[in-house]
């Protein structure tokens, strides 16, 4: 279990569970709407050699979000979708990164940004907080998740052991290895793919909490690259941006249905 907090404060944003289920990982988030988009990793099984990462949305679970008063827009298809990841090493694949902004915690959206207090920990579960509070305007708590083959990979291998910044890692039966990593960025010099980082709310609408999906380059320095790591972004927006965008993806006829 990972959680963001401010301080001493209730979960900002999302908990998310990162488990490890015979030959696959599961990465979803704990909201008050429900788990209803998940991340997979699927390594070898009876079906096919190598790995697969999936991403799905939970219909059933996407139709009692709406009947409780939430909004979910998405365009993933019914079977959802795959994707690559971004190759690190030979073995090794980053395949997500979740993000928190600094908004979560700015004074005027605090109340709108708490998901609740984190949950309770099972004997076979372990968690991590993040409770620093960031630099106005500009900062982001990451972590990124790796999968790779034989050993635990950790990107900037020194820096996370020196920074005590590592999370897991977690084994499948698979024989594959995920690793979580926690970084404290700049937004500047890692900026939030653009079609995941909605505007805040105007002083006359109503601040919302939202977390927007979708593969993105890794925004790191340098020439972009093409990366197809998937980004999860928990952050604050207006209430009625995302009313009015759900609103215009259903007229496009992406299949785009409101729920939460």
């Amino acid at each position: 279990m990972v959680a963001r907090t401010a301080g001493d404060s209730a979960a900002l944003g999302n908990i998310w569970r990162i488990t490890a289920k015979k030959t696959d990982f599961y990465l979803d988030p704990l909201g008050q709407a429900g788990t209803v988009a998940h991340l997979s990793v699927h390594g070898s099984n009876e079906r096919f050699d190598g790995h697969r990462f999936h991403i799905k949305v939970d219909r059933r679970l996407a139709a009692t979000a709406k009947d409780r008063g939430h909004v979910v827009g998405h365009g993933v298809p019914r079977k959802g979708f795959t994707f690559d990841g971004q190759q690190l090493a030979a073995h090794a694949f980053r395949v997500a990164r979740i993000r928190w902004t600094w908004d979560l915690q700015r004074p005027r959206f605090r109340a709108t940004a708490v998901s609740g207090p984190a949950p309770e920990l099972a004997d076979h579960q372990s968690g991590a907080r993040q409770s620093e509070v960031l630099s106005p305007s500009d900062d982001a708590w990451d972590i990124d998740l790796v999968v790779s083959y034989d050993q635990p990979y950790w990107p900037n291998s020194l820096g996370s052991l020196r920074d005590n910044a590592r999370l897991g890692p977690l084994r499948n039966e698979a024989g594959l290895w995920l690793t979580a990593t926690s970084y404290h960025r700049s937004q500047k010099k890692y900026p939030t793919p653009e079609e995941l980082s909605p505007r805040l709310p105007r002083p006359d609408e109503e601040p919302n909490r939202i977390m927007c999906g979708g593969p993105g380059p890794d925004g790191g320095p340098g020439p972009d690259k093409v990366s197809d790591m998937y980004w999860f972004v928990e952050t604050i927006t207006s209430r009625q941006l995302i009313e009015a965008s759900v609103a215009r993806q259903e007229e496009a006829g992406l299949g785009v249905k409101p729920s939460s």
